[in-house]
C-alpha cells in the first residue's frame, strides 16, 4: 500500500526502488505522496487504486499524470463544472452527477474520460443539440437516463432525429 511505501521512505535517506510494483493502493493523499516522492524511484506504470475514501478531481488528475497505468477512484465531486476538469481518458472513475440540469455535450465529454458508467440519476433536464442528446441517451457509459426532460438547441432537424430522441426519453421535449 502507499502508506507502507511512504513509511519506508520516511525511515531512510536512501532511495527506494519501487520498479517491481505493478499496483498501488491507498488514500488519494497517500498515493500522491508516494508517486511524487523524490525518495521513491521506479514508479510510473503501475495501476493506482484509491481504496480508502474518494479522490477529488484535482487528485485524480495528479495521480493520472504520474502513471501510464489505470487510475481507479470514486470522484468526490458531482457537479459537471468541476468534473469537466478531469483530464486523460481510460481511467476507471466512478462518478455520480448531482446536477439537475446538464448539457448533453458536456456529459458526453465526461463519458469519454472514464471506463465506468456515470450515474446520472439526479439529472432531470438535458439540454443540447439532438445529436448530443441522442448520444448521451444511447451511451452505455451513462446510466439512469430515460425519463429526463429535454431542451433542444437545434434550429432545425429531421423528423427521424426527433423521433429517435422521443424514443430515448419518457420526459417532455422542448423544441
Amino acid at each position: 500500500t502507499a502508506s507502507v511505501l511512504n513509511a519506508l521512505d520516511d525511515n531512510t535517506t536512501g532511495s527506494i526502488d519501487a520498479s517491481s510494483i505493478t499496483a498501488l493502493t491507498g488514500s488519494a493523499t497517500d498515493l500522491i505522496e508516494a508517486v511524487t516522492s523524490n525518495g521513491i524511484t521506479g514508479l510510473g506504470d503501475e495501476a493506482i487504486t484509491v481504496d480508502s475514501g474518494t479522490a477529488t478531481t484535482a487528485q485524480a488528475n495528479d495521480l493520472a499524470d504520474e502513471t501510464s497505468g489505470i487510475v481507479t477512484a470514486t470522484i468526490a465531486e458531482g457537479d459537471l463544472a468541476t468534473l469537466a476538469g478531469l483530464t486523460g481518458t481510460g481511467n476507471a472513475y466512478s462518478i455520480t452527477i448531482d446536477d439537475a440540469a446538464v448539457d448533453a455535450a458536456a456529459l458526453n465529454t465526461l463519458d469519454g474520460k472514464t471506463t465506468v458508467a456515470i450515474d446520472a440519476a439526479a439529472v432531470t433536464t438535458l439540454t443540447g443539440a439532438a445529436v448530443d442528446l441522442n448520444t448521451a441517451f444511447d451511451s452505455g457509459g451513462i446510466s439512469n437516463l430515460s425519463d429526463q426532460d429535454v431542451t433542444l438547441t437545434d434550429t432545425s432537424l429531421t423528423a427521424s432525429v426527433l423521433n429517435a430522441l422521443d424514443d430515448n426519453t419518457t420526459g417532455s421535449i422542448d423544441a
